[in-house]
């Protein structure tokens, strides 16, 4: 079981669009589970109304922690031999980021190729190497390829792998998570755009994550 959190302490950087198309990528060819430790719930939400479509898609499958601490259930999970943990939490962090920190194999810390989330995503970026955590950065909702390179530019001062590939700014994200689906499970061309950036990242994230 490989284990991804997403963390980042600015709001509206896109941890759970994140968290939510890569694990609809993943459950195409494993089990593909999702942990939702924002208390906006955005991720549940989300996965209730695909709960409701018909047919409702077997992955990814919402795990309820109950009682249980995020750390207990992450090590009763790892104990599968196959499938990926995506682990969505709530814009800070503190002492419940730093716990999904831990548990993960890496960290995605996703960022919007603006000003005032570049600077932000400095303090982030600190708090996980004090954590001793892996990380990689991921540019989202870039409006051209220019911002995007101006981002990397900009996040090339921290010791941290930026992905090569941006998420494009697209209202087919805004639509996907209104039906309770995936980009890559809808039509259209913007669909089949925004599926071919996706996987690019999703294959980045795997290869980064493999290497010790």
């Amino acid at each position: 079981m490989h284990v991804y959190s997403l963390i980042t302490q600015k709001g509206g950087a896109g941890k759970s669009t994140l968290v939510r198309q890569l694990s609809v990528l993943a459950g195409e060819s494993e089990p593909s589970l999702i942990i939702d430790r924002d208390p906006q719930r955005t991720t549940s939400k989300w996965w209730t109304r695909r709960s409701e479509l018909e047919p409702a898609p077997e992955r990814p499958e919402l795990i309820d922690l109950g009682s249980a601490s995020l750390t207990e259930a992450v090590k009763q999970l790892r104990r599968k031999p196959e499938g990926v943990l995506f682990i969505d939490t709530r814009p800070a962090v503190d002492e419940p980021e730093a716990e999904a920190a831990r548990v993960a194999d890496l960290v995605i810390v996703p960022v919007r190729p603006s000003p005032d989330d570049l600077e932000a995503v400095g303090e982030t970026l600190k708090i996980l190497r004090r954590l001793e955590r892996r990380a990689v950065v991921v540019i989202n909702a870039a409006r051209n390829d220019a911002r995007a390179t101006g981002a990397r530019a900009a996040l090339s001062r921290y010791p941290v792998p930026v992905c090569p590939v941006h998420l494009a700014d697209r209202t087919v994200y805004l639509d996907a998570s209104l039906e309770g689906r995936g980009v890559v499970e809808m039509r259209g061309h913007a669909s089949r755009e925004a599926g071919h950036e996706l996987r690019q990242i999703c294959d980045w994230i795997r290869e980064v994550g493999s290497e010790q």
